[in-house]
């Protein structure tokens, strides 16, 4: 896929795919732990069917090839779903989402002090902004916050960047079967804490809809947008998921945010805005400055 417009639109439809996860979460009246060990069992079984059509019998050797940094992804995908899920269930799904979609400033962060990547003058801003936000969400006081439940979610932010900065340390292995892998553990862990996963028959036929066909078709749709869009634009595009979800649990659900987590919450987006169009103009330029080089060669 080369055409940027196609992209774009599937990159979109990846997010909006993924933004009924919330809703979900929240409808299932199962304990977190017991929701964890069939997600992460189901997930598993979803991606390990997505890299088997992409990898067939090359899949072992590209396993092989994520080794230890691997395996670090994978228990870090492992607790922060624990988090996540957790979270989601304490705290609700607004403050969860505001507070998770962070993850890749938090990684930039990681990135410059564990890779000795250049922190933008633009990235540090907006974390400074968002660090702000997320400070109002977890001081809420209003009558159904939950300290616990944000910071579990906090926990899970700062997790999900640290696979991303793994992934990142290693760039010639593909990643994506530790996410398979720390799907297991999570289910593995969830049912060593929890007990028997109980779940009614309506729960489970929902969650595994959205475990094992839409959620790894809206990753894999937004693994595909990088390839031909920038990282900004599709950090852009992630943020429909970020609105989406809170949307639909307060349209279905009736869970409204509370001020403190709207106020928060409209400030972190405006800082991760801001941040992805920066970013976006900077590639443009970028492009057009490559383009301009080249034209005089081609002449």
């Amino acid at each position: 896929m080369t055409d940027p417009r196609k992209a774009t639109l599937l990159t979109a439809l990846g997010a909006v795919l993924l933004s009924p996860d919330a809703l979900a979460l929240r409808w299932i009246s199962a304990d977190a732990l017991h929701i964890v060990s069939w997600r992460g069992l189901l997930m598993a079984g979803g991606m390990g069917m997505l890299l088997w059509l992409r990898y067939r019998r090359a899949l072992p050797v590209v396993l092989r090839r994520c080794g230890w940094t691997g395996l670090g992804c994978a228990l870090s995908y492992c607790v922060s779903t624990l988090c996540f899920l957790q979270a989601m269930t304490l705290a609700g799904a607004a403050s969860t989402l505001m507070i998770y979609s962070v993850s890749p400033l938090v990684a930039g962060v990681l990135s410059w002090l564990w890779l000795g990547e250049r922190l933008s003058a633009r990235s540090a801003v907006a974390i400074a902004v968002c660090a702000f936000g997320i400070a109002l969400i977890v001081a809420d006081d209003a009558p159904g916050a939950d300290l616990a439940g944000n910071l579990f979610a906090l926990a899970a932010a700062v997790l999900l960047a640290g696979n991303f900065t793994l992934a990142r340390s290693k760039p010639c292995a593909d990643m994506s079967p530790a996410l398979m892998l720390g799907a297991l553990l999570a289910s593995a862990v969830a049912l060593v804490l929890g007990g028997r996963p109980e779940l009614a028959d309506e729960e489970l036929a929902v969650l595994a809809l959205m475990a094992l066909f839409v959620l790894p078709l809206g990753f894999m749709l937004v693994q595909l947008g990088p390839r031909s869009i920038g990282a900004a634009e599709v950090g852009l595009l992630l943020l429909l998921e970020i609105i989406l979800g809170p949307l639909w649990v307060w349209l279905f659900l009736d869970e409204a945010p509370t001020p403190a987590v709207l106020g928060g919450g409209a400030i972190v987006l405006l800082a991760l805005v801001g941040h992805g169009l920066l970013g976006w103009r900077e590639q443009r330029g970028a492009t057009s400055a490559r383009a301009a080089r080249r034209a005089p060669d081609s002449a």
